[in-house]
Parts: structure tokens; C-alpha cells; sequence
């Protein structure tokens, strides 16, 4: 298996693994401390290989570059993928100080791990049509955690939230086909 696939599976493999674990808290919480070490540890290996051999490239599946998914790593990109793994062994950890258990119950741990998929895909990836997919990966994540607890203000908040962003996606996709338009 490619290194630069680990980033984004891992997370997604945890999240998959929360979602079928019993809804205990301590466990679910042991499982995303493990994910998030598991994502870090990937991360550094990417971060090895891009410093030994320079610029890595992966087409997943064989596709070529305009019709399949192109993920790339660079000094800068694995730098923010070691950052991302990081701040998510740093969330992971602090759940074990209190995560409201009603917010855990509601799959928070899971969440937690499709955020962290999100956004190592968008360091990751190698054009702009999929930086849009994972950015929506991200916002669909963020939106669902910042409404987790279902008080009338998060959903306010959630609510004007997905109004902004489903606006700038907007844009971001307009301008996605008018800049795919304009240079074939």
C-alpha cells in the first residue's frame, strides 16, 4: 500500500470502527486515541518519504490525472498532514478530560476522525476539483459536529454556518468549471 493513501484511509477506517463499536464512552475513546496514533504515525511516514525522495505521486485506481484521483505530497502538504495528525492526537486525548457523554453518544469520536480524513485529503490532493470534494468532507463533518448537542444556538450557529458555506461552495464550484472551461 502507497503511504500516501494512510492518511486519508486511517481516519476513515477509525470513524468506520466507531460507528460499529458499542456505544461505551471509555472505549470509544480508546479507539479514536488509537486512530489519531495511528493517523501521526503515518503522517511522519509520509513526511520521511517525501524528505528522502523528493515529490510523491499517487493515481488511485490507475486512472489518468484528469479523470481519476491524484493525491500529492510535498514538504509543505506532509508538513500540514503531520500538523493535522497533531491537533487530532490532541483532541483524541482530550476527551479522555470530558467530552460531554451525550455528544459521545451522538458519534463525536467518529466525527472527530471524518474531519481529520477531510482535511489530510485536501493537503493531499493534486487538483482543485478534489480539493472542492474534500472541503465539502470537511464542512459536512464540521456542520454535524457543531450541532451535535442540539441546543437551539448551536443550531442557529450550525444553521447560518451551512447558509455561508453552501454560498462559498457555490463560487468555489463556479469558478472550479469556469477555470476548467478556460483551460480545457
Amino acid at each position: 500500500m502507497n503511504v500516501l493513501v494512510l492518511p486519508i484511509a486511517l481516519p476513515l477506517f477509525t470513524a468506520a470502527v466507531l460507528l460499529l463499536a458499542p456505544s461505551r464512552p471509555l472505549l470509544q475513546r480508546w479507539i479514536s486515541f488509537a486512530g489519531a496514533c495511528a493517523l501521526a504515525i503515518a503522517a511522519v511516514l509520509v513526511f520521511v518519504r517525501v524528505e528522502r525522495d523528493g515529490i510523491l505521486v499517487l493515481q488511485l485506481g490507475g486512472w489518468p490525472a484528469p479523470f481519476g484521483i491524484t493525491l500529492v505530497a510535498d514538504v509543505l502538504s506532509a508538513m500540514l498532514v503531520v500538523a493535522t495528525a497533531v491537533v487530532g492526537l490532541a483532541v483524541a486525548s482530550s476527551a479522555f478530560s470530558g467530552v460531554d457523554p451525550r455528544r459521545e453518544g451522538f458519534g463525536y469520536h467518529g466525527l472527530i476522525h471524518v474531519l481529520l480524513m477531510g482535511v489530510s485529503g485536501a493537503f493531499l490532493t493534486g487538483d482543485l476539483f478534489n480539493l472542492y470534494v474534500w472541503f465539502e468532507v470537511m464542512l459536512v463533518a464540521s456542520f454535524v459536529l457543531m450541532a451535535l448537542h442540539r441546543t437551539r444556538a448551536q443550531l442557529e450557529a450550525a444553521f447560518k454556518y451551512v447558509a455561508l458555506n453552501l454560498i462559498a461552495s457555490s463560487l468555489f464550484l463556479t469558478t472550479l468549471g469556469l477555470l476548467y472551461g478556460g483551460t480545457g
